[in-house]
């Protein structure tokens, strides 16, 4: 297995589903720009709901130290909270935001499925950039004030994606492994397609 194979396939073999995510309604007015605060909100909570129990569960997992992750450098639910409260939301409206219930997330129970669920979460920040972009020209927020989550790294996001990719290839060694991380990225991108869409 070469080291550039797994970052071929999980390209190709989740492009599908990586489109589809991208085709909600959300995403969408935030591209033709007719997305409103509220509507902004409402998608930051949606990801929120589906990012806050994976980041509870990640952290609770004994393999977490090997992964050479700093989930407080990775971890975005806390950059969500500060989004909405700029957006308004007091710290009770925050903790009832409805949670995706556990049947209805990808399954990060091993390193290499953590692995397959971060490839889509850090490479977001990616796409992130565009969107801080575009928001930041026709809504009231600022890449500091509300748009923390799509601005996760700033002007880091290709660095800190860097150091994903090369942590990813270190640790996934095997065919098993690697049809793992394939496997939860796919299923990353249809169950958060799946909740945003609900």
């Amino acid at each position: 297995m070469t080291a550039v194979s797994i970052m071929e396939r999980l390209k190709s073999e989740t492009a599908h589903y990586h489109r589809q995510v991208e085709q909600n309604p959300y995403a969408k007015a935030i591209m033709d720009s007719t997305i409103t605060i509220e509507q902004y909100r409402a998608y930051l909570e949606k990801f929120y709901g589906f990012l806050k129990p994976l980041e509870d569960q990640a952290i609770r997992q004994s393999f977490l130290a090997e992964t050479g992750l700093d989930i407080e450098v990775r971890g975005k639910a806390g950059l969500l909270e500060q989004d909405l409260r700029d957006l308004g939301l007091s710290e009770e409206q925050i903790k009832q935001i409805p949670q995706c219930d556990g049947k209805d997330l990808p399954d990060i129970s091993t390193l290499a499925r953590l692995f397959g669920y971060l490839y889509v979460i850090e490479g977001s920040t990616n796409g992130g950039q565009i969107m801080t972009k575009r928001l930041s020209q026709f809504l009231p927020i600022e890449a500091d004030r509300g748009l923390q989550y799509f601005n996760a790294y700033g002007t880091q996001t290709r660095a800190r994606w860097s150091e994903f990719v090369e942590l990813l290839q270190q640790s996934i060694q095997t065919s098993e492994d690697e049809d793992s991380v394939l496997h939860t990225a796919s299923d990353t991108f249809r169950l958060l397609d799946q909740w945003i869409n609900t």
